[in-house]
């Protein structure tokens, strides 16, 4: 099976993908509560961005979520305990050619994935990803010990297999024409190194396995791209779903959700057909998707009109819409 290329409506969203930096992807470790709010405690990076959480409670069994700070070289630990922010972090930050003593803060952080202690963040800046021990993070030290595998062209994403042994990364582009070199690199955890590439003559854009580990999604500016993970062969692809970006599957493997950029809408796609079944109407931009861990609640991230949308999968209807502050993207 062949992957149709990005042309196409939805094609002239690609480069807008690159444009929004104001993303957070949030990950919450093992026993982290999903509340955040509240202020600063401990040192943190000199040259980090000042950044506030606010609510009105905070409560829940200590942990810790970790927030990939798009647009800059780092991210940020919270204790979900307290909601205090323990510490900034760098990540990706390479020597300076030609000056051991000097380090190069200029990269991307775009999304993080969990494994165990191990934390992995899609350093877009530096074409690379970045690999990070949660289990000696010190608050005390803003720039800890991690290795950097290089992967393709501007990783946007990355998840790890339900098993730990594979990690997933979309290398987006850049998108300058329908020969771009986007793709999919695929790292064995165990080494540290890529050892598989899947070229994509449409720009990927996340990620999601399927509970068992078998069958990995991947969203793509022209539809919506379906893997063996144990072959890392393409064996389907739903078209028409205009111009799809965050995707989710329920937690019994049924059910496929994917984000409609364009035409402001969640698509219902049958796993076992890999057809759409249904839509669901949202707000404006829906970007990016989490799904509840008993599969009766997705959350949409609204971008365009600042709203989080709340759907029930058992009607498979928006139950509401909340305003954000901000246009939100990403989280998980």
């Amino acid at each position: 099976m062949s992957l149709p290329d990005s042309s196409g409506p939805g094609s002239a969203w690609a480069s807008r993908r690159l444009l929004i930096a104001a993303a957070a992807a949030v990950l919450l470790a093992a026993g982290a509560a999903a509340a955040l709010t509240a202020t600063h405690s401990g040192a943190r990076h000199p040259s980090a961005p000042a950044a506030h959480l606010a609510a009105s409670t905070c409560s829940g069994p200590t942990g810790a979520a970790y927030v990939a700070d798009a647009g800059w070289d780092g991210f940020t630990a919270i204790n979900t305990a307290n909601c205090d922010i323990a510490q900034t972090y760098n990540v990706g930050d390479t020597f300076v050619p030609g000056d051991p003593g000097d380090q190069n803060y200029s990269s991307t952080d775009e999304a993080v994935a969990l494994s165990g202690s191990t934390l992995y963040f899609a350093d877009t800046g530096n074409d690379s990803v970045g690999v990070i021990d949660a289990a000696t993070l010190d608050p005390s030290n803003y720039n800890p010990a991690e290795t950097l595998i290089h992967v393709g062209f501007d990783p946007e994403d990355l998840a790890v297999t339900p098993d730990g042994s594979q990690l997933w990364v979309t290398d987006t582009g850049p998108q300058t024409n329908p020969f771009s070199p986007s793709g999919i690199s695929i790292i064995s955890t165990a080494t540290n190194t890529v050892t598989a590439r899947i070229r994509l003559p449409a720009a990927p854009a996340q990620i999601a396995f399927s509970p068992s580990g078998a069958t990995a999604y991947v969203t793509t500016t022209a539809g919506l791209a379906i893997f063996d993970t144990a072959t890392h062969q393409l064996t389907g692809f739903v078209q028409g779903l205009g111009d799809p970006h965050g995707v989710v599957v329920s937690p019994d493997g049924s059910t496929v959700y994917v984000t409609s950029t364009y035409r402001n809408e969640v698509e219902i796609i049958n796993a076992s057909s890999d057809t759409v079944t249904g839509t669901v109407a949202v707000g404006q931009m829906p970007w990016q998707l989490v799904i509840s861990g008993n599969g009766s609640t997705i959350y949409v991230a609204d971008s365009d009109s600042d709203q989080i949308s709340v759907i029930n999968t058992g009607t498979d209807q928006e139950a509401a819409r909340s305003r954000w502050p901000a246009g939100p993207t990403r989280w998980l």
